[in-house]
């Protein structure tokens, strides 16, 4: 009998803390909404003088530019389904950027690289191939899901870090955006090329979806402060919507009443 009480008390606080874990949206998009916000916070700037002049009248402020790159996991665990909502995900990412640094020629820019087996990884779409949010966006539509049978995250980290190496614009703040949904199991141990990354002066940020993912390989991923996690991916694209939401511009529930309209 005394056995039986301690299974059962076992098990109720097993499930509190199964529960206690679950992700909250809010929050997810909160954190979300944080770090893309400070990624992209305007920095006061001069602008240049003109020829034969001293003169920087006052600072302005000016977001960065940035060299953002997808890299999306594409192993048979996710399903085509899931792949779906990844790729709805990083359309949203994709406007979110716009909306703080407009991507452009000498704007912010955005490629894509997709993996799963070694063999499978690579680059969708790199910075120089399209330079409207419409194209990316088209572009990001017209990926196809890799079912892969293993998950080589080490080896698409490095390959990011050769495309930024060739193809990253200097001045421009360089970000790798990962979202899996489970361990790496193929290939070099992704903590390798990610701290080459960080190395490099480029910002890792990794997002893992489910109960599959490794916790401790998420954090050797991802910079402090840019590892998250999702229950679902459909919860990931909610999310990341409310994030988009909370970039934009909020006016304040008495802006109506203060305004005064004059008969013509």
């Amino acid at each position: 009998m005394q056995t039986m009480k301690v299974f059962v008390v076992f098990v109720a606080v097993f499930v509190i803390e199964q529960a206690s874990a679950a992700v909250n949206t809010n929050e997810l998009a909160k954190a979300l909404h944080n770090k893309l916000s400070s990624i992209l916070e305007p920095e006061l700037m001069f602008a240049p003088a003109p020829p034969g002049s001293n003169f920087k009248g006052r600072p302005q402020p000016v977001s960065p530019k940035l060299d953002f790159l997808l890299v999306l996991d594409s192993s048979g665990s996710i399903t085509a389904e899931h792949f779906e909502w990844v790729k709805d995900n990083s359309k949203v990412l994709v406007d979110y950027i716009h909306g703080q640094s407009p991507i452009g020629t000498y704007g912010s820019r955005v490629g894509l690289i997709e993996y799963s087996t070694q063999c499978k990884t690579h680059v969708e779409f790199s910075f120089c191939d399209y330079n409207t949010v419409s194209t990316i966006k088209n572009r990001i539509s017209q990926v196809k899901f890799d079912n892969g049978g293993s998950t080589a995250t080490g080896p698409a980290l490095q390959l990011a870090k050769t495309e930024l190496d060739i193809k990253g614009r200097p001045g421009n703040v360089r970000v790798v955006w990962v979202i899996t949904d489970g361990k790496s199991n193929s290939g070099v141990k992704p903590k390798i090329p990610a701290d080459d990354l960080r190395a490099n002066g480029v910002m890792v940020c990794v997002v893992g979806v489910g109960n599959s993912v490794n916790d401790v390989e998420l954090n050797q991923i991802g910079d402090s402060g840019c590892v998250f996690r999702s229950d679902s991916y459909s919860q990931l694209k909610t999310a990341a919507r409310m994030a988009y939401n909370l970039s934009q511009p909020q006016l304040s529930s008495g802006f109506f009443n203060n305004l005064s309209f004059k008969r013509v």
